[in-house]
């Protein structure tokens, strides 16, 4: 899974913009598994980005989820205070706008006044570029700022057919997630990221925005699971996807685990059982 002699990192991600649901558990168990099973050394980053919408109370459910899955987690907050005092992205604001001047300086970025309502602004939701060569500054509220994605590179000319170019920072004077996601990664030193099937374009936007600030972090492995679907749409708190009831067992959620590697159920009785199957059988998978 990672080079030999590599120290395995990884963390657990969630957003705190609604109670977790079943998908989220899913994820937690897995890339606590694919961690754990290689000694690696797991981080709990809660991405606050979006900050209109974080809670106190989708933090805490965050430490409720965690401890209810019996996910032991070696660095991060362990109360709501001290994700405020010490790891909400405000606190990295410095490195992103670092990253970020880095890639101003290589003319590779441009200020883009449009909205998702802008006249031609998108074409089968891809941004056309109308701003790019209008030489706008940022202003907050007013602009946000967008990377021009190289098209004649591969990788490039993936992310431009799936994402186009990008909003590297809102107008809100905020970083975007793919943007902040990337630089709090490589910050962290994260080498293996396991996400839901459904992120694997932002998977190739951020291993771009890596590649285009030289970072560590484009030798990453991504492990990209199966998906919880419900009336045959994903698993999502904008859809309303039923809370975590943590007045239950967890075995549920074990046993959800297992099956998507498929491993025997009888595993599921644990989360220590369950790592120590997924051991066994890790060099199958």
């Amino acid at each position: 899974m990672i080079k030999q002699n590599s120290k395995v990192i990884s963390r657990i991600a969630p957003t705190p913009s609604g109670y977790l649901h079943t998908g989220n558990a899913l994820n937690f168990i897995l890339t606590y598994l694919y961690t754990k099973a290689q000694n690696g050394t797991l981080h709990l980053r809660i991405d606050d980005y979006d900050a209109q919408r974080c809670k106190d109370e989708y933090i805490q459910n965050i430490f409720d989820t965690l401890e209810f899955l019996g996910i032991n987690y070696d660095f991060g907050a362990k109360s709501v205070s001290e994700f405020w005092q010490k790891f909400s992205f405000t606190h990295r604001m410095q490195s992103y706008k670092i990253a970020l001047k880095s890639l101003k300086l290589n003319h590779e970025t441009y200020a883009c006044q449009c909205s998702r309502n802008t006249t031609n602004a998108y074409k089968n939701g891809i941004y056309t570029k109308i701003c790019k060569d209008k030489n706008l500054n940022f202003a907050k509220d007013k602009t946000a700022i967008r990377i021009c994605i190289d098209e004649t590179s591969e990788l490039g000319a993936v992310v431009a057919s799936q994402m186009g170019d990008l909003i590297l920072w809102k107008k809100d004077n905020t970083p975007s997630y793919n943007f902040a996601s990337v630089v709090d990664d490589e910050l962290l030193g994260v080498n293996l990221l396991v996400r839901g099937a459904d992120l694997k374009e932002c998977s190739n936007a951020q291993l771009y925005i890596a590649k285009r600030l030289n970072l560590a972090f484009v030798n990453a492995n991504f492990i990209h699971h199966e998906l919880i679907s419900q009336n045959s749409k994903k698993l999502s708190k904008s859809h309303g996807a039923p809370a975590i009831n943590l007045c239950q067992k967890p075995q549920p959620y074990y046993l959800l685990a297992a099956k998507s590697l498929g491993l025997k159920q009888t595993c599921a009785s644990s989360l220590e059982n369950l790592l120590n199957e997924f051991v066994i059988n890790f060099n199958l998978l």
